[in-house]
């Protein structure tokens, strides 16, 4: 029996091939641009499902809130990076989990937005973050119908668990104004630290795909943003800084 690849969901090449069993999960990789990709494509119901299962066994909720201090000083650090891109526009955080980067970017002068599924993530960052920050617990595809325009939009580590990624960046290219600028982190699977042992990768379905630094930048542009910086990171992550045309 012939196990039939799909084609690349990033540059459409036909030129895939299995790459590695994990997890009792198929993956492909693109030959071309280097993408491994879960094969076949999951539901977006399988995913729903997964998404609202995050484990945080201390606390007994989905999102683990116990390095609240640890987590505002990293976006603090992230914030204050990006801060000459966000500073009195209108921000989106989507994926925005507890809501940490939509306080950091509200406080610097932002006025920011968050949205996540998770009820319990968007409870908490209503609880404990600015007072005027704005959270919704809806799908993106729900929150675009909104018609709201941004100036600048932030995702980290979102991408690489949904399953359909270009319907998810088309919408981002919606949500983002022309000139308006877009900070993305995701993994890195080519990172030189530990991103070429698949061994080490988290595990899928959690995970639908591992992108790296050239196809990261082909699946953007591709959307509509031109793609203005990789960062240097010491850990196996990348963190991108796009605007759109």
């Amino acid at each position: 029996m012939i196990n039939i690849v799909r084609p690349c969901p990033v540059c459409n090449s036909n030129n895939t091939h299995y790459f590695t069993e994990k997890n009792n999960y198929t993956l492909s990789k693109c030959s071309d641009c280097d993408l491994v990709f879960i094969d076949p494509e999951l539901p977006a119901v399988t995913l729903m499902s997964l998404y609202n299962k995050q484990g945080a066994p201390r606390q007994g909720l989905r999102y683990p809130y116990d390095k609240g201090s640890q987590r505002r000083r990293r976006v603090f650090v992230r914030a204050m990076r990006l801060l000459s891109y966000f500073k009195g526009k209108n921000t989106i955080d989507i994926g925005c989990g507890g809501g940490y980067m939509v306080d950091a970017m509200q406080k610097m002068g932002a006025h920011a937005v968050g949205i996540d599924l998770d009820p319990e993530a968007i409870a908490f960052a209503k609880e404990h973050h600015h007072s005027k920050a704005v959270f919704y617990c809806e799908s993106i595809e729900d929150f675009v119908k909104r018609d709201l325009k941004f100036g600048f939009g932030h995702s980290s580590q979102v991408i690489e668990h949904v399953g359909n990624f270009n319907e998810f960046i088309d919408i981002w290219a919606m949500l983002i104004e022309p000139g308006g600028h877009f900070f993305l982190k995701t993994p890195d699977r080519n990172h030189w630290l530990t991103g070429k042992k698949a061994h080490t990768w988290p595990d899928p379905p959690h995970y639908t795909q591992y992108f790296s630094k050239k196809n990261i930048r082909i699946l953007l542009e591709k959307h509509g943003f031109e793609v203005l910086k990789i960062f240097f990171n010491f850990k196996p992550t990348m963190e991108i800084l796009a605007r759109r045309k």
